[in-house]
């Protein structure tokens, strides 16, 4: 989900806070997950949750909070309030599941926090920079996280919800999620604070396994 580097400040420290009308949080659980013989990346367990139980903590705060994409049979209920919806047609790609889960999303959360499955760092704080450095760009603007090659993670920010619901009205099954964000100012966002980053996502074993290494050492306070 990265894109080519782009020039940007750092930043560090907390961020500020908005209503719980301001913002709504998607989160896009679907995919086939070949690199995990057919688990859902949602679904893997860091430190004794699974990834998706830690990044709806994480956006607990969000006036609406929208899985978008199927679930495994097995999987645990989702948490009271939490809404659930397929991307139409279902397997259509990013651009269509955000078409799909912003259906869901009330008329008066001006911001949408478009989020992957599989960021088992994205924490409460990391959100509020987001959602901070959003208002400090504009209205009509975004922010999304950089890693650490200076790449924008386009599924991990905050947007004005009209600007891309009206992108998302035009997507076509296949498009990739970067055409929700046309026409749309964008401030790209570092993470300087200690211990992993919220950008991290786990796309292959070995993510996986740095990601449980990272917060086994976060949860005997040993450093990383």
């Amino acid at each position: 989900m990265g894109d080519t580097p782009v020039a940007g400040s750092g930043h560090s420290g907390s961020g500020g806070e908005r209503g719980k009308d301001g913002f709504a949080a998607l989160f896009l659980v679907g995919g086939r997950a070949r690199r995990f013989a057919g688990t859902a990346k949602s679904e893997l367990v860091v430190d004794g949750r699974t990834i998706l139980e830690r990044m709806l903590t994480a956006c607990a705060d969000a006036a609406r909070r929208v899985v978008v994409g199927a679930r495994p049979k097995t999987a645990e209920p989702l948490p009271e309030g939490v809404v659930s919806v397929l991307e139409d047609p279902p397997g259509s790609g990013p651009a269509r599941a955000v078409a799909s889960g912003l259906e869901a999303v009330p008329a008066g959360c001006e911001r949408v926090a478009i989020l992957p499955g599989d960021l088992p760092f994205m924490c409460p704080e990391a959100l509020l920079v987001l959602l901070r450095r959003a208002e400090e760009a504009g209205r009509d603007a975004g922010a999304v996280y950089c890693d650490d090659a200076g790449r924008r993670q386009w599924l991990c920010g905050v947007w004005p919800t009209e600007a891309v619901r009206a992108n998302a009205a035009k997507a076509m099954p296949g498009d990739a999620a970067r055409i929700l964000f046309n026409g749309i100012g964008v401030e790209g966002v570092y993470w300087n604070e200690p211990g992993p980053p919220p950008w991290f996502d786990c796309d292959t074993p070995e993510d996986l396994q740095q990601a449980r290494a990272w917060a086994d050492c976060l949860k005997t306070a040993e450093g990383c």
